[in-house]
């Protein structure tokens, strides 16, 4: 267990490493009001903290570094959220209250001010539908074998799918056979939409229409897939490897290799905010990358994640507010 004047050591320790990117010794320490202790008294208490792997000792300096270990009690115990970020709580308001732009340019405007603010990469998952309702499914004939499915959630969501009608069938048997699904699937969450689709293509009337029912049904599993693909909005990688931990070619590869769509959603599940340090991001690649991701909500079912990503060595105490102020306005985008 930490003493408290251990504690308020690490604390200096890593903050001051995050904004210096240099190793820190106790001769700088004693120069901090807060810190009223002697040298010999400060070093004493970083080698017992780097025996106890909150720090580390470069190679080329006296000074040390934190841990992950470090960074995780930090994160954890002692970070203070930094006030002064609130200066730029008004550049996001500027974003969301403009409603001159779509939802869609908003959220891109917001990883683009993050990414430029903070010189993290950033990508916003865009608001996910799986627990939407369906209102209405409509057919709208193209030609004599040719249709469009229409798909209207309750939150306003629109997804549309061509169909082609198979050789002995009609435009009435599809308009029968997609009312027969539409009541069936009315008012029930998007997520629940695949078991319904199985239950219903197993009756006995539209079980009779064995070639057509199974085309329908992946049109429809089609449809209704586009709404679980959420969109993501992201911005600043060069930003990211203009970090100095990150200026090796190879590790860039890794990043590079590592971040992709799939890895970024991986963080978007949970509540609440999570920070992931070092070997806990769980991917190779990302082992000197801290990752913060933070859930927001809009209302009505519809919500995403955000997403941070950079060096071990981040100002949280900086973005953590920043993305909590981001998080709790995204509701000004509510029926955008």
């Amino acid at each position: 267990m930490l003493s408290d004047r251990q504690k308020l050591i690490l604390k200096a320790i890593i903050e001051e490493y995050v904004s210096s990117n240099e190793p820190v010794g106790s001769k700088m320490l004693t120069n901090k009001p807060y810190l009223d202790f002697s040298s010999a008294t400060i070093r004493y208490d970083m080698q017992h903290l780097e025996e106890d792997g909150y720090l580390e000792k470069t190679h080329t300096s006296s000074g040390r570094i934190p841990s992950q270990i470090g960074y995780r009690y930090y994160v954890d115990h002692l970070i203070i959220r930094d006030e002064e970020v609130q200066e730029y709580f008004k550049y996001v308001d500027e974003i969301l209250d403009n409603k001159n732009i779509t939802k869609e340019d908003a959220l891109q405007k917001v990883a683009n001010f993050l990414s430029e603010l903070t010189g993290y990469y950033t990508s916003i998952v865009g608001s996910s539908n799986d627990y939407a309702k369906v209102m209405k499914m409509e057919i709208v004939p193209l030609s004599d074998n040719e249709a469009v499915l229409l798909i209207v959630t309750n939150n306003g969501a629109v997804q549309s799918q061509k169909i082609s009608i198979p050789q002995g069938y009609n435009m009435d048997d599809l308009l029968r056979i997609i009312q027969m699904f539409d009541n069936a699937m009315y008012d029930h969450s998007i997520y629940e939409i695949r078991d319904i689709l199985s239950k219903e293509a197993a009756k006995p009337r539209i079980r009779q229409m064995v070639d057509f029912r199974d085309d329908i049904l992946n049109f429809m599993i089609k449809g209704f897939s586009r709404f679980l693909n959420a969109e993501t909005f992201d911005s600043g990688l060069p930003k990211l490897f203009n970090q100095p931990e990150f200026q090796d070619h190879q590790k860039m590869q890794r990043i590079l290799k590592a971040l992709d769509n799939e890895t970024i959603k991986s963080f978007t599940s949970g509540d609440g905010l999570k920070i992931h340090i070092g070997s806990e991001n769980m991917c190779e690649g990302l082992e000197e990358c801290s990752i913060i991701s933070l859930p927001y909500y809009m209302g009505d079912n519809e919500y995403g994640t955000i997403v941070l990503v950079g060096p071990t060595r981040m100002n949280y105490r900086g973005v953590i507010p920043l993305l909590e102020y981001i998080a709790k306005s995204m509701t000004k985008l509510y029926n955008r």
